[in-house]
């Protein structure tokens, strides 16, 4: 116990340090988190807060909450302590085992109705930077009381910490156990749907006008179901946003009423397809293909993630073939460069897709072709950061080009 709590106390440290860190943050910022719109800066600063912030002083309710349930039964406390996200105290009396199960499920209790407390402290605040903080610390109270700490105090129950020991000990407490073991499983499923669908989750902006436009946009998306357009805009908003859970979400319940809609099939692949293009996603756009796409860009869209599908499995020539027709079918032969920039971006990641395959077969030649013009397009759309990533994959591609070369000179 004493090496236990000797390690927690050096994470009490870094954590305080970094608890710190943040408040001296949220100090200089303090103005700027009154005024809107909610960033992607702010939002990650509410999700910080949420954990550094928000959880010591959950720590002393949990543990209060143990003391409370100690004194209702006749107890006493006669030992305590508190480390910023640990804590303990330690109960003496002539307890039944029926006590003993409810003074270990208090703290748990404690715990949350403090999440409950904060989300509705700061759910009508004027500032949305607030209202994500609550959201997100309620989100991690529930996290820490339904699944962490049970999960945690399995892990260490040699240690003293048994507080699920206690409350799950169906031995000495079947009935209570029992109703518990039901109530757990019942409010992790409902925290499970709800984290899924996006219910603590909020999308992020860049100006004012761009949150006032959304808000309005869900207002008409809430009494136009059937409007596919809007639904999409909604939903790739969101997407954009980093409201990701709530997106996907709302793309499947699009679905859901109206299954044979090609681009809500394609919509929810692409989301599906962030990191890799799984054979869920894959399915999806082969659906969506068979329904008939009769937009270009979402034909070709569709041909890049079964080109990134074939890719990621390294079957190279066909991930050529699956970019060469997106490439046809999307990229205009004449006055291409005088595109709109989001259209000139489009096609800068559709050439440079064909390059990474064509360098998987060890292609050079083509590899850096294809790479150059994805640079051209990146450069005539005015996007920095992508011209500057298609230049270090040039790089890549000669470095591999020259290492080839001088392999087959030494043969």
């Amino acid at each position: 116990m004493p090496a236990l709590f000797a390690i927690f106390n050096i994470f009490a440290l870094l954590y305080l340090v970094r608890g710190v860190q943040i408040l001296v943050k949220i100090g200089r910022e303090w103005k700027p988190l009154h005024q809107e719109p909610l960033t992607r800066a702010k939002k990650h600063l509410a999700d910080q807060a949420s954990f550094f912030i928000a959880v010591p002083p959950g720590v002393i309710v949990h543990e209060f909450f143990h003391a409370l349930a100690t004194w209702l039964v006749g107890g006493q406390i006669v030992d305590y302590g508190y480390g910023l996200f640990w804590g303990y105290v330690v109960p003496v009396g002539d307890f039944t085992a029926g006590q003993d199960w409810f003074i270990a499920l208090a703290g748990t209790i404690g715990s949350l109705l403090y999440g409950a407390a904060i989300w509705l402290a700061f759910r009508r605040s004027k500032a949305s930077s607030f209202r994500c903080f609550g959201l997100r610390a309620f989100r991690f109270q529930i996290y820490f009381a339904l699944l962490y700490y049970p999960v945690l105090t399995i892990f260490i129950a040699g240690t003293g910490i048994s507080d699920w020991l206690t409350i799950y000990n169906f031995r000495l407490t079947p009935i209570l156990s029992g109703v518990t073991a039901v109530t757990h499983i019942t409010l992790l499923y409902l925290f499970w749907r709800a984290d899924r669908e996006g219910h603590f989750e909020a999308p992020a902006f860049e100006t004012v006008a761009a949150q006032e436009k959304f808000r309005e946009l869900e207002r008409k998306t809430a009494v136009q179901s059937q409007n596919a357009p809007l639904q999409f805009r909604y939903i790739d908003t969101l997407w954009r946003g980093g409201a990701k859970h709530k997106a996907k979400y709302k793309a499947q319940q699009y679905l859901r009423e109206n299954p044979n809609s090609a681009t809500g099939w394609l919509l929810l692949a692409q989301m599906e397809s962030e990191k890799q293009v799984s054979k869920k996603a894959r399915q999806n756009v082969e659906k969506a293909l068979q329904l008939g796409l009769a937009d270009a860009k979402q034909a070709a869209s569709a041909d890049v993630l079964l080109g990134r599908y074939a890719l990621e499995r390294n079957q190279a020539a066909d991930a050529v073939n699956y970019f060469s027709q997106a490439i046809a079918t999307a990229v205009p032969s004449r006055d291409s460069l005088s595109q709109p920039p989001h259209e000139l971006l489009f096609y800068a990641r559709l050439y440079h897709w064909r390059s990474q395959a064509y360098r998987r077969q060890n292609q050079y030649g083509p590899a850096e072709q294809d790479i150059q013009q994805a640079i051209q397009f990146a450069q005539m759309s005015n996007s920095q950061n992508a011209a500057a990533y298609c230049q270090n994959e040039q790089k890549v591609i000669q470095h591999h080009a020259n290492q080839a070369q001088h392999a087959h000179s030494n043969i």
